[in-house]
């Protein structure tokens, strides 16, 4: 049988004590009844629980703890389709990370199913587990998506020449001399084996995906609290989100020229233009003949395909409202579009600058991603994306002198934030600072060496 205490006159709440000898504590306000989410050790602790729930309430900034038993999943749902300002795109993949990351359980048996928790029942301590078993898992995703492109694009007798220690380059043409005595060996198809040099990734991978995805729920946990359903939000882990890009090596202006050489005739001015304007990947390959004003020496950002998993390609506004934007050309630039444009393209004004093999059709990320996969291995530079011919072109841009404000202007950033992520790759006063370091040296040590050692 509990005790109960007493209550005072003007008393606030009820204090009982259990029979384990601990103490609960409750209080009842417009015929409902609010109980304090544990048991106490003390009767001082009961009350000051229940001191606490009345200070709140008198300040104004108590919350219902009723509020907080919908689910993560329930809530995902509702969230998603109140945020209209997200763009399709980004929809889509805030849509695909609660799929796969955020409310199924992930790390095995010992992961956390996040969805299935009430918001109320979140705290750092839970999301502090699922962020550790989600990093794992999207570690693992990404080694097992580096080892099947690896089985996929290694040639046998590059495998069979490395396991034999054997000196060949991760990527391009094969030597004809290794070629023969992998032939001479009777073409064996050795496996790759799995964490060597081959398939071996760098120690942050799945570090992107997993701080994306805690960002999303940072996200959605913020408007959780706006909405009065949870008191404070329990993403505290300092960095989780911080998403670290690669580091990306702009490619050379030789190195673009020779990408552009061994593509296929008509999307060789889709690199040229994609490495000396900065475009998206997107708004490249939107654009029609009416979007060129050769006599200007420009083009018109106007729109951007869109390509969602499921949907066809499609043309949506472009990313921010920064985005719509004229960018001027340089003059060899604009060459190489008037002879592609009199080559590959139909006199309609709508008419794409590249297209699918019909003459038509918006040209798919798939055919774009593979034609360039091509090139690139013909030139040895395996890691070149068409993302990395943008970081291109804002790297030469600062290379010629160029500020943060007209960089941003020129790639449609909405912060300056954004343009200088590209400026780190174009300063090279370190490499200018060491140049004369090693000036200084030569001449110190022309005296030197006329001096005889003692």
């Amino acid at each position: 049988m509990t005790q109960k205490t007493r209550r005072a006159p003007g008393a606030w709440g009820t204090a009982e004590q259990l029979p384990s000898g601990r103490w609960r504590a409750f209080y009842r306000r417009d015929g409902a009844k609010f109980g304090a989410p544990h048991t106490f050790a003390t009767k001082a602790d009961a009350q000051a629980w229940l001191a606490g729930e009345h200070s709140d309430r008198s300040r104004g900034t108590w919350h219902d703890p009723r509020s907080g038993r919908v689910t993560v999943a329930d809530y995902s749902a509702t969230w998603l389709d109140s945020r209209p300002d997200l763009s399709p795109r980004t929809a889509n993949n805030y849509r695909e990370l609660l799929r796969r990351w955020i409310l199924p359980r992930v790390g095995g048996a010992r992961g956390v199913e996040l969805g299935a928790f009430a918001l109320g029942d979140l705290s750092p301590a839970v999301i502090r587990t699922w962020y550790a078993s989600l990093f794992a898992a999207t570690r693992e995703n990404a080694e097992r998506v580096r080892a099947r492109e690896h089985e996929r694009s290694a040639h046998p007798a590059r495998l069979w020449a490395k396991a034999r220690g054997l000196a060949v380059a991760d990527s391009g043409r094969m030597s004809p001399a290794v070629l023969e005595q992998w032939r001479r060996a009777g073409s064996p198809l050795p496996a790759p084996t799995r964490g060597g040099a081959a398939t071996e990734i760098p120690q942050a991978a799945g570090r992107s995906t997993a701080a994306h995805a805690y960002s999303v729920l940072r996200t959605m946990l913020n408007t959780a609290v706006q909405d009065g359903l949870i008191a404070t939000s329990p993403c505290q882990l300092a960095g989780a989100g911080t998403q670290r890009p690669r580091e990306r090596r702009p490619a050379s202006p030789e190195e673009v020229a020779q990408l552009a050489a061994v593509m296929p005739a008509e999307f060789a001015a889709a690199v040229t233009l994609a490495a000396w304007s900065s475009l998206r990947h997107g708004e490249l390959f939107a654009l029609a003949r009416r979007h060129v004003d050769l006599e200007a020496r420009t083009v018109r950002v106007e729109r951007a395909l869109l390509a969602l998993p499921g949907h066809p390609v499609e043309f949506a506004p472009p990313k921010t409202a920064k985005s719509r934007r004229t960018v001027h050309l340089p003059a060899f630039v604009v060459d190489t579009l008037r002879a592609h444009i009199d080559a590959h393209v139909s006199a309609s004004p709508d008419a794409l600058l590249f297209t699918m093999p019909d003459g038509h059709s918006p040209v798919t990320t798939f055919r774009t991603s593979a034609l360039l996969k091509k090139a690139r291995a013909v030139i040895d530079r395996p890691d070149l994306t068409w993302h990395d011919l943008r970081h291109t072109g804002a790297t030469l841009a600062y290379r010629t002198g160029a500020s943060v404000p007209e960089v941003q202007a020129r790639l449609g950033h909405t912060t300056m934030r954004a343009a200088l992520i590209y400026a780190h790759a174009a300063d090279d006063s370190d490499r200018v600072l060491a140049d004369r370091l090693d000036e200084m040296f030569a001449a110190s040590a022309a005296p030197a060496r006329r001096l005889k050692a003692l």
